[in-house]
């Protein structure tokens, strides 16, 4: 192999988890600066409780990207494209616009987002098992697990334009929007699961 491409392989992940750990580190900043401290407006339309099941779900939400390419980087290696330098990038905006919706008046915005979010990560990991491919490291990877591994992000993204329709259907103070709010939560605790099980699994090899 090229040198530089090996140097390229070897020294990448830790460049990825560097960048993309400042940009959580934001992400969680701007989390506490506007939706901790906007908790406020859910208070005044009766709604408190579904405003702190929103903070979670995005507290969640970033804890299960920084742990899908934490286990993504430990697990495989891959000569990175010029996109892999840029994503942490894409997916930090994408986290500052979630925090950014969370408001009362944008619930069905912020599930929509939150889907966009999953979309945008199940495809980069899709292109970077490709370039394992590519790399010749397909034994590495088993098909039927890459392919499973899509089906809870599928889902996941369904169900949440499905309660982004219906949030702004009912309101944000409705008893649906609160459901549709713990199901996201309850998902996104799902996901958590599911990487752990893998991880335990690779483990114990």
């Amino acid at each position: 192999m090229n040198r530089h491409r090996q140097r390229a392989r070897e020294q990448f992940p830790s460049v990825l988890l560097g960048v993309l750990g400042i940009i959580q580190a934001l992400a969680l900043e701007l989390l506490w600066d506007r939706a901790v401290a906007g908790i406020g407006r859910w208070r005044a339309i009766d709604a408190e409780l579904s405003g702190w099941l929103q903070v979670s779900s995005v507290f969640l939400g970033i804890v299960v990207v920084w742990v899908m390419y934490v286990i993504l980087v430990l697990r495989y290696e891959w000569v990175p494209r010029f996109f892999d330098l840029s994503f942490p990038f894409v997916l930090g905006l994408l986290e500052f616009l979630l925090v950014e919706v969370c408001a009362p008046e944008r619930i069905a915005v912020y599930f929509v987002l939150l889907a966009g979010i999953f979309v945008v990560s199940a495809g980069n990991t899709f292109w970077i098992y490709r370039a394992m491919f590519a790399a010749g490291d397909a034994a590495r990877v088993p098909l039927g697990r890459q392919l499973a591994g899509y089906v809870p992000a599928a889902l996941a993204t369904g169900a949440l334009l499905v309660c982004g329709g219906l949030a702004a259907e009912t309101g944000p103070a409705s008893v649906v929007t609160r459901l549709c709010l713990l199901a996201a939560n309850a998902g996104l605790l799902l996901q958590l699961y599911t990487f752990r099980h893998f991880w335990q699994a690779d483990l114990a090899r």
